[in-house]
C-alpha cells in the first residue's frame, strides 16, 4: 500500500521518531530544527539529543499537491506543578506554525504528530491560532466530556492497563496530546478516530500512545472554505508571553547556579595546587584530584559559554517575538 516513505534523521543520538509512509510519490522533503530543544545535560530526557523539529513531505496526490508536516514536540516530564519545558513547547509550536506559513504554497495542508500538549494548553491554542488549522478529531467529536479522545496514559493501552480510567482521569493522567490538524481550504474531514490499542490476539499495545486516524476528502473549488492564519487572541498571546518569561528566568537561574559550581570547582582546584606546592599530599593523589576538578570545571565553563548563553539568547529572541505578537494581538 505504502510505496513511498521518508524517515527524518536529525539527532546526535537517535532521531525525533518522524516517519512518513505514503501511497503517492513524495516529491520534496525538508526539515526545520527547533531553536529551543531542551538541555543536553538531561540525557535521560533525550529531547536535545534527538534533534527535534518539524519535517515536511510534499506529496504528489493525483488531485492536489499535499503538504504533509510531522513533528514531535518536547515531552513533559513533570506532570504535577511547574513544568520546566513549557516555554520550550510554546516556542516550538509557534516555530512550527511560522515554518508552515513560509514553506507551504498548497491549499491541502495536514500537520500531525505527538504534540505533548493538552488541547486547552497555551501552546496548543497558540498553534491553532497562528497556523489557522483545524483539529480534525475535535471537529467531529466536539463533546470533550463524553468523547475526550485520550491518546496517552489510558487503560485501553497496555502501558496503563492495570489502572482504571476513573483513577487516571481523576488525577489528570489521561491526556490527549496526539493530533491531526488540517487546512479546510481544500480538505474536508470525513472521519477521525482514536485507533491502535492492543495488537489483535496479544495483551500488549503497539505503543505507549494510542494512534489517531483521520480520513479527508478533497473539495472542489466551489466548496472551498477559505482559512488563513490570523492574528492571535490577546489572551493566548499574553499567556504565551508569560510562559516564555518564566522559562527565560529559569534559564538565568540555571546559569547562576552553574557559575557558582564553576567558581567552587576552580577554588578547590587552586587549593589542591597549593597543597601540592606544600607537599602535604602524595603526588599521585594530588594529580588525580586536580585532574578531576579541572575536567569538571572545564565542562561547566563550556556549558556556560556555549549552551547557557545560546539558550538565553534564543529565549530572549522568543520573548521579543511574543512581545510583538502581544502588542498586535486582537
Amino acid at each position: 500500500i505504502f510505496g513511498h516513505s521518508h524517515w527524518f534523521r536529525s539527532g546526535s543520538l537517535g532521531s525525533p521518531g518522524l516517519l512518513v509512509l505514503s501511497r503517492y510519490p513524495i516529491i520534496e522533503i525538508a526539515f526545520h530544527p527547533f531553536a529551543l530543544n531542551g538541555y543536553p545535560q538531561r540525557v535521560a530526557h533525550g529531547d536535545w539529543w534527538a534533534g527535534k523539529g518539524v519535517g515536511l513531505c510534499r506529496i504528489d496526490h493525483p488531485l492536489a499537491t499535499v503538504d504533509f508536516y510531522i513533528t514531535h514536540i518536547h515531552a513533559n516530564y513533570t506532570h504535577t506543578g511547574y513544568d520546566m519545558y513549557t516555554g520550550h513547547r510554546v516556542s516550538q509550536m509557534y516555530c512550527m506554525a511560522k515554518y508552515m506559513a513560509r514553506s507551504s504554497d498548497s491549499e491541502a495542508v495536514i500537520a500531525v504528530g505527538e504534540f505533548n500538549c493538552k488541547e486547552d494548553e497555551v501552546a496548543t491554542e497558540l498553534f491553532r491560532e497562528a497556523s489557522g488549522l483545524t483539529d480534525s478529531y475535535r471537529e467531529l467529536h466536539p463533546d470533550k466530556i463524553n468523547d475526550p479522545g485520550y491518546t496517552n496514559d489510558t487503560p485501553e493501552c497496555s502501558w496503563r492497563a492495570d489502572t482504571s480510567l476513573a483513577a487516571l482521569c481523576s488525577n489528570g493522567t489521561c491526556k490527549r496530546i496526539d493530533y491531526i490538524f488540517y487546512n479546510r481550504a481544500k480538505l474536508r474531514c470525513a472521519e477521525s478516530l482514536v485507533v491502535m490499542g492492543k495488537i489483535p490476539g496479544q495483551t500488549y499495545s503497539y505503543s505507549d500512545h494510542m494512534g489517531v486516524s483521520s480520513t479527508f476528502e478533497l473539495q472542489s473549488p466551489s466548496t472551498h472554505v477559505i482559512t488563513r492564519a490570523g492574528k492571535l487572541s490577546k489572551s493566548t498571546a499574553e499567556s504565551a508571553l508569560e510562559c516564555i518569561e518564566r522559562s527565560l528566568s529559569a534559564t538565568h537561574s540555571d546559569a547562576t547556579q552553574k557559575l557558582i559550581i564553576w567558581s567552587v570547582l576552580t577554588l578547590l582546584w587552586c587549593g589542591v595546587i597549593v597543597v601540592a606546592a606544600l607537599d602535604l599530599m602524595p603526588a599521585v593523589v594530588v594529580g588525580v584530584v586536580a585532574s578531576i576538578l579541572a575536567a569538571a570545571a572545564t565542562a561547566v565553563f563550556w556549558y556556560l559559554v556555549i549552551f547557557s548563553r545560546t539558550e538565553s539568547s534564543k529565549f530572549t529572541e522568543a520573548l521579543d517575538e511574543m512581545q510583538i505578537l502581544t502588542r498586535f494581538a486582537e
